[in-house]
């Protein structure tokens, strides 16, 4: 595409050699940069791209785009704009020909629940007859392409990459989470969206957002930009949702169980697999079976369903949906266990996702609830002592131990987390977090289930500035393959 027909979007801009290149592709990641490149240079939370632009250079960009005039001796376009960020928001979609507007992309926002109610969405529109594209914590998937996923919502222009390929592919339907980050940061600023789905809100990400008023006007950006023939979705159990519902031009779709709601779920049952609810909608009631446990699943389902009505799809194809969805990786993950008690594994890394998982399983055994698990180290430290008497009230037994650290030293992390227990009595303390899981599955009897929680789906562990292979369910099940789990204590 050519360089004028790329700036025309930019609005207010500074130009120096402006001449009308080839572009090829759009990055702000100089290792990315191949001959042709139009190099962004964006101020990021820890490094700056416009210290790259020489190394762009060197690779074969053919223009530059930054927030401050640059003075190599080059002849490279130039163009200065105030937010370079909001300029690759808008230069990647218009590279790549606006692709949200040729699919029907829900958008799910919350602090919990997001990737559960996309998988469950997806399912719905499968059952349906239709390949869903998906874009998420866990991955992302373009039919049988299956891409790690490195950050939740990607960059704006990975973003408009990947729909872009959905679009080639013939998609007609895509889901994907929305972090608080990427609104804040306009990675989603020139995506249209035909639906936008708001699970809950609890205290997360302050370290970034600085107070909870700061988060929630960031996941309001999902929805203030919708269009009136678009949809939101919202908890009407969750007292954010009037602020969403306030600034939205979107048809309104609420869901709960306590309040008024269009779509509304009264649970008949609940067991160790499953929940049974009878859904109502429109006059109608029908049973369905959620394949999760936790009240916190239902309101996922529930916010499915009411996704999948927005996206005009009939009852019984949503019903067959909900009940045959796979498994969410990580999410109240079970591990195998012939032991006589139960293992499971889940991403629960917030006070409030904790609780919540703990609350669920600990009406569902009959023996003890064992819990293992951290914090992540350069975040949200505020959360830390709160896990830690949520652990002490909710558990049986636990073990603090390494989540990811990162940069911290682990002991200080679990220093703030023991700043919430009150009683030295019901937990230990075993920084090595492989030795902590197989002293839990030591001590674990009959009847008692042990949790692992904080990690879920994540293959690795980060120490420092060096990422470890770790998976919390293959390493259970290296433990148990053994005779006894003594042997790798």
């Amino acid at each position: 595409m050519k360089l004028s027909a790329l700036v025309r979007h930019l609005g207010s801009m500074g130009t120096y050699n402006l001449c009308d290149v080839e572009i090829t592709g759009i990055t702000n990641d100089s290792r990315k940069v191949r001959p042709g490149y139009l190099y962004v240079a964006i101020k990021g939370y820890k490094t700056d791209g416009h210290n790259f632009i020489k190394k762009s250079l060197e690779r074969g960009a053919q223009a530059i785009v930054s927030e401050e005039k640059f003075s190599f001796n080059t002849n490279i376009p130039q163009i200065i704009v105030r937010n370079t960020r909001k300029a690759l928001s808008s230069l990647s979609c218009c590279f790549y020909n606006n692709p949200s507007q040729k699919i029907n992309l829900v958008g799910v926002t919350g602090t919990n629940g997001k990737t559960t109610t996309t998988f469950l969405t997806k399912s719905v529109i499968e059952k349906a007859g239709y390949e869903a594209g998906l874009i998420g914590t866990i991955n992302y998937q373009i039919g049988k392409k299956i891409i790690t996923a490195k950050e939740t919502t990607p960059e704006s222009v990975e973003l408009q990459r990947l729909i872009a390929e959905m679009v080639a592919a013939k998609m007609k339907f895509a889901v994907m989470e929305v972090s608080s980050h990427s609104a804040i940061q306009h990675r989603i600023e020139n995506i249209d969206f035909k639906t936008a789905v708001f699970t809950n809100i609890t205290t997360e990400h302050m370290d970034y957002h600085k107070t909870i008023s700061n988060y929630i006007k960031a996941k309001a950006e999902l929805f203030k930009n919708l269009k009136k023939d678009s949809f939101a979705v919202l908890n009407a159990d969750d007292e954010s949702s009037e602020y969403f519902a306030d600034r939205t031009n979107a048809k309104i779709l609420w869901y709960g169980i306590e309040n008024n709601a269009d779509i509304k779920a009264e649970i008949c049952r609940e067991s160790t697999s499953n929940n049974m609810i009878k859904l109502s909608y429109s006059g109608r009631e029908i049973d369905m079976k959620i394949p999760f446990v936790g009240l916190h699943n239902v309101y996922n389902a529930l916010a499915s369903v009411a996704s999948a009505i927005s996206l005009g799809f009939e009852l019984d194809v949503i019903k067959s949906g909900i009940e045959t969805a796979p498994t969410v990786p990580g999410r109240l993950e079970n591990v195998p266990c012939n032991r006589g008690f139960k293992v499971v594994v889940d991403y629960a890394h917030t006070p409030h996702a904790l609780e919540t998982v703990l609350h669920a399983l600990k009406n569902m055994i009959k023996g003890r609830l064992l819990l293992v698990f951290g914090c992540g180290g350069d975040r949200d430290k505020e959360k830390r002592p709160q896990m830690g008497r949520i652990a002490e009230e909710k558990s049986d037994i636990f073990w603090l131990t390494n989540d990811n650290p990162r940069s911290e030293d682990p002991l200080n992390i679990i220093g703030d987390i023991k700043a919430g227990i009150k009683s030295e009595r019901s937990f230990y303390i075993q920084t090595n977090r492989r030795k902590a899981i197989a002293e839990a599955l030591s001590e674990a009897k009959d009847g008692d289930l042990v949790l692992i929680a904080g990690k879920g789906h994540e293959k690795y562990q980060i120490i420092k500035d060096t990422i470890f292979p770790f998976d919390d369910r293959e390493v259970v099940k290296k433990i148990l393959s053994k005779k006894t789990v003594n042997d790798l204590l």
